[in-house]
């Protein structure tokens, strides 16, 4: 294992990108914090609960519902019929929700495609071979998995680390 100066690299890096990535997401966001989080979590996973969605974006319950009414309001979410449990509410987004989630993960993408461009091929190869046995072995379960995934473009996630563990672990995917 590195010393403490190859975990203050690696932790000066990892904080890097993500405060690029939350400053790039929220720019295209009604308003900051959670909310860029939660557009992209509904994006590939529309049907969630207000509980599963705040395990996802970080906040309470109260916070979430807070948020959900937020952007219901600004017509970017809806609340539906929960398929298997009459008192939740599934949440879905709507066609102007979509739009923006995709903002959103567009500009997540590029500050992931510009902070990686100096990687040669190899190296990005390698670099993602050691960062899915790292998200694998530190994964708590199904609800730690929308709080890491929670700003993925799942679509382009074909063959997921996260989903290929909780699978192996028996747990419920997503």
């Amino acid at each position: 294992m590195g010393g403490p100066r190859d975990r203050n690299v690696f932790g000066a890096f990892a904080l890097m990108i993500s405060d690029d990535i939350l400053r790039a997401t929220s720019s295209q966001a009604p308003d900051a914090g959670p909310t860029a989080s939660a557009l992209a979590l509904l994006a590939h996973q529309p049907g969630l609960s207000i509980r599963m969605l705040a395990a996802g974006v970080g906040l309470s319950h109260a916070g979430t519902v807070r948020l959900v009414d937020r952007l219901e309001s600004e017509g970017l979410i809806e609340r539906r019929e929960h398929s298997t449990d009459g008192r939740a509410r599934a949440l879905h987004l709507t066609a102007a929700g979509q739009i923006m989630s995709e903002e959103v993960l567009g500009a997540r993408d590029e500050v992931l495609s510009a902070g990686l461009a100096v990687l040669t091929p190899a190296e990005m190869t390698l670099f993602c071979e050691i960062s899915e046995r790292v998200l694998r072995s530190r994964l708590q379960g199904l609800e730690h998995s929308y709080r890491v995934c929670g700003l993925c473009s799942y679509a382009d996630c074909k063959d997921c680390p996260i989903d290929d563990e909780l699978h192996e672990r028996g747990a419920h995917g997503r």
